[in-house]
């Protein structure tokens, strides 16, 4: 049965009335936090308020820095809210003329409070991520498959802010509920400059964004623990050491002449997180790190009641390795198995477990396998290499370093690669200096690529006709690289 006039009019008066006091106390809580935010973030063209409005924008009252009183020293006049409009409402409710008064004080204090709709109108800008090297130069916007490491950042944010949580409340065994949806990023845009996604904060409908929380701390404290590790030093006694572990999962893609600059807020640089970093970060507590294997390979053994199979790579420990298996991954190794003995090679993606001496112990998990079209390219490449391994120092009329064991490797890894790309096949030979040189004819031009033993590339290109030698920068063993040199026009 529906309410009686009276009982109607009642709940109207209540139900205004907690509005504008919830209002009141969001407005009291932005002003509180302005001056504490006014100091801690700034930026190169102003200061970056809580709600990521700049100072002087006067876009809203209430995100402006806010004004000295006259004749005041160093104190900050806050914003007061007055009792007036909740006792306006209850005395206009009395002669029925609330709804539309009470609508339009509701969207007045909303706007004072930054509120648009219930949500909040200005992001935070939370960080900018500066991708460096490799796949990140030289063109715009951002590789799809890096994408991956933005949701890992913002696991790792996560994960610390949750032992910092535990850290501050030791009574509490348990992260308050929802803890985890307090922590809202958004991919804003990726600005130019190699590629630099950007990520916004959002809050949930309803609520606004804090000044500092324990997702801001542990933004800072990683790009902390970065930087220390990346001059030499161990992390900050700030950073919860249970927790370096977390590092696993963010950068496992990067490349080796990859890196990740880290900058909080709108700064306009931070620390450089590169694969050495995050190996030494996550070793600093455990005896194992994780990292992404891209290899060539035999299977040995596939055991299809665990889900299980043993994997010999080509530029992996001599013996094969245990690997695990999905359904679809299964269904890959089924078909290169052999009944006896080894398949086909295939080329194997997956995340590796490495000991600290950089062996891989096993695979945690294989993401793709797929048989090499080649193979027959691949066995006269791995023979010319043997035959490489077996040259002495004195090879050129008494002269001559033999070639250096790691230099081997970068060339015969590299060289294999180029397998995947539409280029002629190379000629491979030692260097005087240790290294090896990889030489091509190509449309009327003699190319070579030198793999340096002091870990560079140089190439050069010269061309027969007219005799003109170009001598391009190649990033260090970057087969695609070297594919785009070889395609001559």
């Amino acid at each position: 049965m529906a309410p009686s006039t009276p009982g109607r009019f009642r709940f109207r008066v209540k139900a205004v009335a907690r509005d504008v006091m919830r209002l009141r106390l969001f407005v009291a809580a932005r002003s509180r936090a302005a001056p504490r935010a006014h100091q801690q973030a700034r930026t190169s063209s102003g200061t970056l308020l809580v709600d990521g409005a700049r100072e002087g924008a006067g876009s809203r009252g209430l995100s402006q820095h806010p004004e000295r009183p006259p004749g005041a020293s160093g104190q900050l006049r806050r914003p007061t809210i007055s009792k007036r409009p909740a006792r306006e409402c209850l005395r206009r409710l009395s002669r029925g003329a609330c709804n539309s008064w009470a609508s339009g004080t509701l969207r007045e204090t909303h706007a004072a409070a930054g509120l648009h709709n219930g949500s909040v109108v200005d992001p935070d800008l939370f960080a900018r991520l500066r991708l460096t090297g490799g796949r990140f130069d030289g063109g715009e916007g951002m590789p799809v498959e890096a994408l991956v490491e933005l949701a890992a950042y913002r696991d790792l944010v996560l994960g610390i802010a949750k032992e910092l949580f535990r850290a501050t409340h030791p009574a509490r065994q348990r992260v308050p509920r929802g803890f985890a949806e307090r922590l809202q990023l958004r991919l804003r845009t990726v600005e130019a400059g190699s590629a630099i996604p950007v990520l916004e904060r959002v809050a949930a409908t309803g609520t606004l964004l804090p000044a500092d929380d324990e997702f801001t701390q542990a933004r800072d404290v990683i790009e902390d623990a970065v930087a220390a590790v990346a001059g030499g030093a161990d992390p900050p006694s700030a950073f919860p050491r249970d927790a370096l572990v977390l590092f696993n999962r963010f950068g496992q893609t990067l490349r080796p002449d990859e890196a990740i600059e880290l900058r909080r807020g709108a700064a306009a640089s931070g620390a450089t997180y590169t694969r050495d970093v995050r190996k030494r970060l996550v070793l600093n507590q455990r005896r194992t790190f994780q990292e992404e294997v891209e290899d060539i390979g035999w299977v040995s053994q596939v055991d299809a009641d665990h889900m299980s199979c043993l994997i010999r790579l080509r530029m992996g420990p001599p013996s094969a390795i245990p690997a695990p298996l999905d359904e679809m991954t299964f269904a890959a190794i089924k078909e290169v198995l052999e009944p006896k003995g080894e398949g086909p090679p295939v080329r194997v993606s997956g995340i590796g477990v490495f000991d600290t001496d950089q062996r891989l112990i096993r695979f945690d998990s294989i993401h793709d396998v797929s048989v090499i079209d080649d193979a027959d390219e691949l066995a006269r490449l791995d023979r010319r290499f043997e035959e490489l391994a077996a040259v002495r120092a004195g090879w050129l009329d008494g002269d001559g370093v033999a070639p250096d064991a790691v230099v081997l490797d970068r060339a015969r890894r590299s060289l294999a690669e180029l397998l995947n790309f539409d280029v002629p096949r190379p000629r491979v030979f030692p260097t005087p200096e240790g290294g090896v040189q990889a030489e091509w004819t190509v449309a009327g031009h003699e190319i070579s690529v030198t793999f340096e033993p002091d870990g560079t590339l140089y190439a050069v290109s010269v061309n027969l006709a007219s005799g003109q030698t170009e001598e391009p920068e190649l990033a260090a063993d970057n087969a695609e690289h070297i594919a785009r040199l070889l395609l001559v026009p």
